[in-house]
């Protein structure tokens, strides 16, 4: 029904180990891997969750920044403002910075192609 393989070919799964190998080297036994702190494995509700987290707390410690030195100071208008947007820009960083560990934002490849395939430098 099939195609025997040759003697000198081995088993199954040493052909399928030298397949998986060809298609991905770096999936060998000497891969490195980081099973404990994984971002890559967080699911879609988890990652929405954070980024949502991330954002109103950022905000809501700026805002209590502002408010306090605000309400010390006199000021209370002008400080709550400042540290408003500043704990806005602070959520967003986080968000950034989340997002660009979990691979969902994509720069330039280490082989020198942009996201679309063509070179940076042409």
């Amino acid at each position: 029904m099939g195609h025997a393989p040759a003697g000198n070919d081995g088993n199954f799964d040493e052909r399928l180990k030298r397949a998986r190998q060809k298609l991905d080297p770096r999936s060998g036994e000497f891969a490195v891997t980081d099973a404990g702190n994984d971002d890559s494995s967080m699911s879609s509700l988890g990652l929405a969750i954070r980024v949502g987290t991330d954002l109103v707390a950022g905000l809501a410690v700026g805002v209590a920044i502002g408010y306090a030195l605000g309400h010390w100071f006199g000021y209370r208008a002008l400080f709550l403002s400042v540290f408003a947007l500043a704990g806005c820009g602070a959520g967003m960083l986080n968000v950034w910075r989340v997002l660009k560990d979990s691979d969902m934002v994509s720069g330039p490849k280490d082989d020198g192609r942009s996201q679309r395939g063509s070179r940076i430098d042409d």
